[in-house]
């Protein structure tokens, strides 16, 4: 056992420490710290990256759960917010399976937060409590009667410091807000141009809409160019090859309606039309014969398969 010299002397010792000296100090004092390393043995029912719970070996009730942070923290307020937020959703989900598995009634979900609430481990915890009706759990709070004078100052108060805190509060009342010289400033411009707005001449309002609506129009014109200007250069050389068809339908056509054109086709016609009436001599021979049959061949070629 520790003598008053040593606990005197352990006590300047913390009390010269930074903030992460203490911390580290009161992580490697904590019971709780220890069972988190598995130093201490303990019946732990989940764990995960930030928490772990654990059945009270002194429970209220069968199935008392002990929810903690793994980071040594004191008190609630130490705790970061986000991670506040986190091990509270847990403490819903464990509370759920608490009424799922073991047929519980109810939970009792509390924080002992400071030595005046009851809190004995210096280390933040979260109790979870199944509850039955009847249990007989001694967990009636006092109702005590406070008068409205002193009830409307602690609730001005709480207000106050809460909006402070927070930068959300509930105003006293609309004749109690106070606005700082910048708002009235700005209600005072906003003021004026709403003013100014309402005074402007139909004639003005009119002009000033006609405007709007050209500029409207010449940027619809904007995006129209510039989306014929997108178009994939495969479909520009589709229409350059139909155009170049085109042409030479119109070239060729014209080519067939020119008088020479037809006069020549008249003239090959006119001659087939003569060998076509001779007829082969019995007489005649095979050269002969293979010869004109040849002319026929270089006509027709010359019709183009006519």
């Amino acid at each position: 056992m520790e003598t008053t010299a040593e606990q005197k002397e352990m006590q300047e010792k913390i009390n010269n420490m930074s903030p992460e000296e203490l911390r580290k100090f009161q992580k490697e004092q904590c019971i709780f710290c220890q069972m988190n390393n598995g130093k201490i043995q303990a019946r732990k029912i989940y764990e995960d990256d930030k928490v772990f719970a654990i059945l009270d070996i002194n429970p209220a009730n069968p199935g008392h759960i002990l929810l903690l942070p793994k980071e040594h923290y004191m008190i609630m307020p130490q705790m970061p917010d986000n991670e506040l937020e986190y091990i509270f959703t847990v403490a819903k989900n464990l509370s759920n399976t608490l009424l799922r598995s073991l047929g519980v009634e109810g939970t009792n979900i509390f924080v002992a937060n400071g030595a005046a609430a009851g809190q004995r481990a210096q280390h933040f915890m979260i109790h979870i409590i199944p509850r039955m009706e009847g249990d007989n759990v001694g967990f009636e709070l006092a109702r005590n009667d406070i008068d409205d004078a002193r009830m409307e100052e602690i609730r001005k108060t709480l207000s106050a410091s809460i909006s402070k805190s927070t930068g959300i509060g509930l105003p006293e009342s609309e004749d109690e807000i106070e606005e700082t010289p910048e708002e009235v400033e700005v209600d005072k411009q906003e003021e004026q141009e709403e003013k100014t707005e309402e005074e402007k001449p139909q004639e003005e309002k009119e002009e000033q809409a006609e405007e709007d609506e050209v500029e409207e129009q010449a940027e619809e014109k904007v995006k129209e160019e510039k989306t014929e200007e997108d178009k994939p250069q495969e479909e520009k050389e589709e229409q350059t090859e139909e155009e170049v068809k085109e042409e030479e339908i119109v070239e060729e056509q014209e080519k067939t309606d020119d008088p020479e054109t037809q006069e020549s086709e008249e003239k090959v016609e006119q001659r087939i039309d003569k060998i076509l009436e001779e007829k082969r001599p019995e007489q005649e021979d095979d050269d002969d014969f293979e010869e004109k049959k040849a002319d026929l061949d270089r006509i027709a070629e010359l019709l183009g398969g006519k």
